[in-house]
């Protein structure tokens, strides 16, 4: 073979050299390609993998029981505070009186049973005259009495025979006669609602989702804690979702009213009352009936609870 000439043999290096950096740079490719595709076909078998996870989970999860999670018992409490009377025409009755809770984010609550308390407060009606008891306190603060925190009923069926009596002999009876030996005659069969006892009309809705959980008629009291202290027990587990909010809403169908107290009757020392919170009270001693005798009104707190449980649960980094 003839020899070629200098330039041509020198060209032709460079061809074959450049030709090999290209062969390795194509290998090169190759190799990561071959790298990415087995990584993005394991991508698909973990996504698939996790579709159909996801699709017995939805499949397994249709009740509240399949939830994951750890169950504890929970008492999801609304209060409801009560003024007590300041003037001869204060009422609450109609006046709408609402608490609004949230669910906690550690996990979402199921609710299984309702249940409600009254816990009693005494106001001051303010002083009796201009000559008597000026050191009462002004009308509508809130004093303490033996009444104070005493929990009462919140249907007035709880109190037996509370209302007027009708019986076979009420008819021949009045308020003068005192025949058989009754006394008062007719007024003592004819009773009223006792103090303290409280009656209301009551909702319930999650606010999140507007949703009530009765229609536009309201649920009366009589069906919280109305019978031998028996909760009112749902016939279905109620569910809320972490972060709800749940509203509890009430009317009173009554005021409460007024109780008169003799301080005589709780005399600590020497016929004085001196526990009470109220300013010279060691001076209502039995030696004054009108010193002795005070007429309070009555207000209080109303307690509603959402009895069930909480599903904890770890809380995911979108919340």
């Amino acid at each position: 073979m003839d020899q070629l000439p200098p330039d041509v043999a020198r060209y032709l290096r460079q061809m074959e050299s450049k030709q090999e950096r290209v062969e390795t740079q194509l290998k090169a490719l190759y190799s990561t390609f071959k790298k990415q595709s087995a990584l993005l076909e394991d991508k698909s078998i973990e996504l698939s993998q996790l579709k159909d996870t996801l699709r017995k989970a939805v499949s397994r999860i249709k009740y509240v029981e399949d939830i994951p999670g750890k169950r504890i018992p929970y008492f999801l409490n609304f209060e409801v505070s009560m003024p007590g009377p300041d003037r001869p025409t204060f009422t609450l009755v109609g006046t709408r009186l609402q608490d609004v809770k949230s669910v906690s984010m550690d996990g979402p609550f199921v609710c299984t049973t309702y249940m409600a308390a009254f816990r009693l407060k005494t106001f001051s009606l303010g002083p009796i005259d201009a000559d008597t008891r000026q050191s009462d306190p002004p009308a509508g603060t809130e004093i303490i009495t033996p009444l104070t925190g005493r929990f009462r009923p919140i249907a007035s069926t709880a109190d037996a025979m509370s209302g007027a009596f009708i019986g076979p002999t009420v008819g021949a009876l009045n308020v003068s006669d005192t025949s058989a030996g009754v006394p008062d005659g007719g007024a003592y069969f004819t009773r009223t609602f006792r103090p303290g006892t409280i009656d209301f009309l009551w909702e319930v809705a999650d606010e999140g989702v507007d949703r009530n959980r009765q229609n536009q008629v309201l649920s009366p009291s009589r069906y919280l804690f109305s019978e031998f202290d028996r909760p009112l027990y749902l016939p279905i587990a109620d569910f809320f979702e972490r972060g709800s909010s749940i509203k509890f809403g009430c009317s009173l169908t009554h005021d409460l009213g007024f109780a008169e107290l003799n301080f005589a009757t709780y005399a600590t020392d020497a016929g004085n009352w001196i526990d009470a919170n109220i300013p010279a009270a060691s001076t209502f001693s039995a030696d004054s009936e009108t010193r002795a005798r005070m007429v309070v009104g009555l207000g209080g707190t109303l307690t509603f609870t959402m009895l069930g449980y909480k599903i904890l649960q770890a809380q995911s980094p979108a919340t």
